[in-house]
């Protein structure tokens, strides 16, 4: 067990995320103390193509609550063609797919779908959401960074750079991370994150922040809300 330790704080390393190449662990996502689940999936060439081929067609993105009856039908209708319909249809079908593992995990039978095309960071500083979960995935580009909750720890001792004498970092959450803690999806890595209204977990809300885009580079990003 490691401890990490400051002039006012200490906290145990408890592991507060999970991490598979196994879809299954998703499901971790419900254990207790559990913030962040991640599942590592391989990269799939025909999607990511795809959406270096339409990127500038998908405009403001997708936004929308929609029924898993119609899923496929809407997503279809507002996702640009390509010179190809097969790296279409097999994005249509991915987002149906986590669409239905989210859906089935948490019993509901409508998902909110936020699928956005960015050139720079959406949500560049460290946060939590108020919601009870979400699901994060990133088609093009590099995925988003969170911290371990055992990764923080609160300390007056900040000076005015942002970093203290121990080379600590502060976020607007007052927290104090070392920037090596700091941990990354990479692109098609699946992961849920909590959020402050999960009920009865609600320290456990997960501290991220969308990556940086770097300077002519695209990034596409699917969020999912369980409804």
């Amino acid at each position: 067990m490691q401890v990490l330790q400051d002039h006012n704080t200490i906290f145990e390393h408890t592991n507060s995320w999970r991490s598979s190449v196994d879809a299954m662990v998703l499901g971790d996502i419900f254990d207790e103390g559990i913030s962040v689940a991640v599942w590592n999936r391989p990269e799939a060439p025909l999607i990511s193509q795809y959406y270096s081929e339409v990127f500038k067609s998908l405009g403001m993105g997708i936004r929308g609550v929609f029924s898993m009856a119609s899923l496929r039908e809407e997503i279809a209708t507002l996702l640009p063609n390509a010179q190809s319909n097969v790296g279409k249809q097999a994005a249509i079908d991915d987002i149906y797919l986590l669409s239905d593992m989210l859906t089935t995990l948490f019993d509901c039978d409508s998902v909110g779908v936020r699928l956005v095309p960015l050139s720079s960071a959406m949500c560049p500083s460290f946060h939590v959401d108020n919601i009870p979960v979400r699901l994060v995935n990133t088609y093009l580009g590099e995925g988003t960074e969170w911290l371990p909750i055992e990764s923080v720890v609160t300390s007056p001792m900040i000076g005015l750079g942002g970093e203290n004498a121990h080379g600590l970092s502060k976020n607007r959450l007052g927290q104090c991370y070392q920037e090596s803690s700091v941990r990354q999806m990479n692109a098609f890595d699946v992961g849920l994150l909590k959020g402050k209204s999960w009920q009865g977990h609600e320290e456990f809300a997960a501290v991220h922040r969308s990556c940086r885009v770097q300077p002519n580079t695209q990034r596409v990003l699917l969020t999912l809300d369980p409804m």
